[in-house]
């Protein structure tokens, strides 16, 4: 379905409440990312994420009572809905994390910089006065309509960034029932041993939580197929 014939998200009402705040101050506002991806597959979210081209400080005066302690620009509105401002991410010097954010402007620059085309689908609208509606720039829907799992751009680049995004992409990937598109498998291979730079606590949630799909030995394939079994789990790689 085109993003021009697609209803509005199911948004919660609290989300609603702040995505209005943020229009009404003249914010641009979106709901983006897992959530909106969930509810395209018929899936329950298990949180929302909203992003806009307010600033922290912005988002702050907004909403009393927010919580902002990091530097990734995203602040935790009350209701537990964190706000993110737009990002426009710099070099990843240890494959996790930028060595530096900076905040952008439009919605686009910070779609571009996530990590899966189905994670890059937004809804909302730049400000109060216009209509809200869907934003795609990346293809995601038909993605998600041929059940593809295919990295934002660059798909090497993706994951020299963020090293943990190798084995988001087996979680997702198993746990959604999603066959990974090849450019970003081949890519996958390439970048296996950039597992090594995510700490081991981290790898152990993502491998637990890659262990929910049904049945779990489609993410055991896919952590051996990609090299990953090997590089991160060598005990249990000599077992298969």
């Amino acid at each position: 379905m085109a993003p021009a014939a697609m209803p509005a998200p199911p948004v919660p009402e609290e989300v609603a409440a702040i995505l209005a705040r943020l229009w009404a101050a003249g914010q641009a506002a979106y709901v983006v990312g897992g959530s909106l991806r969930d509810v395209l597959l018929g899936r329950e979210p298990t949180d929302w994420d909203v992003t806009t081209d307010a600033h922290p400080d912005r988002i702050q005066a907004l909403f009393p009572g927010s919580h902002y302690e990091n530097r990734f620009g995203t602040v935790l509105v009350p209701g537990a809905v964190e706000v993110t401002t737009f990002r426009l991410d710099q070099t990843y010097g240890d494959h996790r994390r930028p060595d530096r954010v900076t905040f952008g402007t439009t919605l686009e620059e910070d779609l571009a910089r996530r990590d899966f085309t189905i994670n890059a689908i937004a809804w909302g609208r730049p400000a109060a006065g216009r209509e809200a509606g869907w934003a795609d720039p990346h293809a995601g829907l038909a993605d998600l309509d041929s059940r593809t799992l295919r990295a934002v751009g660059d798909p090497a680049r993706r994951f020299d960034e963020d090293a943990l995004r190798l084995l988001r992409a087996v979680r997702i990937s198993a746990t959604l029932d999603l066959a990974v598109e090849p450019a970003t498998f081949a890519a996958m291979r390439q970048t296996a041993p950039l597992i090594r730079h995510v700490s081991r606590e981290r790898v152990g949630l993502e491998f637990r939580r890659s262990l929910a799909a049904d049945p779990p030995s489609r993410a055991l394939r896919l952590l051996e197929a990609s090299g990953l079994l090997e590089v991160r789990f060598p005990l249990l790689a000599a077992q298969r």
